[in-house]
């Protein structure tokens, strides 16, 4: 488990401290989430891509999951469960969104990272309030993968230098597939450049 809190120079001072190091993250691409600004972020990873979250985190997380997906039992059902498959299948990291413009410190949004070296920052961002997973892929690794046709794809109208060019709202059991198939795309790409 690790959860990661304060600012850059904080964090860095910390690492300095304990001995601890941890890989840059390209400037290029820790693009905030498409239309957020980047702020600090707290993490969530399970180690070895086990579910098994520390009771306080898995609280944290699910709290920030109900508190920001509203009245909509489906959407909210669906989103925790994709963020425990995720978290039981893949060596990603949580990271909660940040903000100043909310009483608790969070954005609406959850930053997914590959949990090796942070070369590209976040491969996916979900937010809860509509289900919506915007994924680091573009319409040619659509195509790769064989779902240009998915109606569940949506594309994005973004600068042609975005690479978040494709959404994926989870508003069914076959979303949700699709969506796991999505981010493990992106996963394999960032981890193979």
């Amino acid at each position: 488990m690790r959860i990661i809190e304060g600012s850059p120079q904080e964090i860095v001072e910390y690492e300095r401290l304990a001995g601890v190091t941890t890989e840059a993250v390209s400037t290029e691409d820790s693009a905030a989430s498409p239309d957020e600004e980047t702020e600090p972020a707290r993490e969530t990873a399970a180690p070895d891509g086990s579910a098994s979250l520390q009771p306080e985190d898995h609280v944290a997380l699910m709290k920030f999951v109900y508190g920001r997906a509203g009245k909509n039992d489906v959407r909210t059902f669906l989103t925790e469960r994709f963020l425990m498959r995720l978290l039981d299948e893949e060596d990603v990291v949580v990271a909660f969104g940040r903000s100043s413009k909310t009483s608790d410190g969070l954005a609406d949004y959850l930053m997914i990272r590959d949990d090796g070296p942070q070369r590209y920052g976040a491969v996916a961002y979900l937010r809860p309030s509509n289900g919506g997973m915007t994924v680091r892929l573009g319409p040619d690794d659509i195509e790769h993968l064989g779902e240009e046709h998915n109606p569940r794809i949506q594309y994005r109208n973004v600068a042609p230098s975005d690479p978040y060019k494709i959404n994926c709202p989870l508003a069914d059991e076959d979303a949700l597939e699709l969506a796991l198939k999505l981010l493990r795309a992106a996963l394999d790409i960032v981890r193979n450049e």
